[in-house]
């Protein structure tokens, strides 16, 4: 059997990803109207610059509403891929309870993001 070590993870979701630099998309179009004057007959028009930065900031200030504890969970399980068993070990609590509290922020993530006016007209 593999012993495993406790591992901290140095995590902040949000750093880096507020400012200008984030919020410009490489080549989009500045606004919807340049978007759709761009877009070939019968396609969808490119995501302008403005719908972008609006998108995202919704999603970051979701992300704003979770505790320190629940964002490093959802990083451990999202980009980390680490599993229930590994995230048990470091935790302290059994794995069940680690998938409750998975699904409990990843809920309440998606009660945040659709009671958002941006988010409903993108799901339209």
């Amino acid at each position: 059997m593999v012993c495993m070590a406790k591992k901290e993870f140095p995590f902040d979701p949000l750093k880096g990803l507020r400012g200008s630099s984030q919020s410009e998309v490489r080549g989009a179009p500045d606004t919807l109207i340049q978007a759709l004057q761009q877009a070939s007959p019968f396609s969808e028009p490119r995501l302008s610059k403005e719908e972008s930065a609006a998108r995202q900031e919704v999603v970051l200030n979701a992300l704003e509403s979770l505790e320190d504890w629940e964002l490093w969970l959802l990083n451990a399980v999202l980009f980390e891929r680490m599993s229930l068993r590994q995230i048990e070990y470091v935790m302290g609590i059994p794995k069940t309870t680690v998938a409750r509290k998975r699904d409990k922020i990843l809920n309440k993530l998606k009660t945040c993001l659709e009671n958002d006016p941006v988010i409903k007209e993108y799901l339209r």
